[in-house]
């Protein structure tokens, strides 16, 4: 629940990684495909899901979000929820 609710009023997030390179790999999608369907650099989401990306602004990760077609709340840690 920490996690939905800091969604809601921060500016910068920190999101698992993990769990957007698993599910983009699930999705069969590549880096590039996934920085064309977003709008977000391959390097970004490269850093993103290495963890070296630790503040992440709320845009980026909707528009990931929106790309996959999930919602913003998937990418918070288990812990967090």
């Amino acid at each position: 629940m920490k996690c939905i609710q800091k969604i809601k009023h921060e500016k910068y997030l920190e999101i698992d990684g993990v769990k957007l390179k698993l599910f983009r790999l699930s999705r069969g999608w590549n880096l590039t495909r996934l920085a064309l369907e977003s709008g977000v650099t391959r390097k970004t989401i490269g850093e993103i899901e290495k963890g070296k990306k630790t503040n992440i602004r709320f845009s980026t990760i909707n528009e990931i979000a929106n790309a996959l077609e999930i919602k913003i709340e998937f990418f918070c840690t288990q812990n967090e929820m």
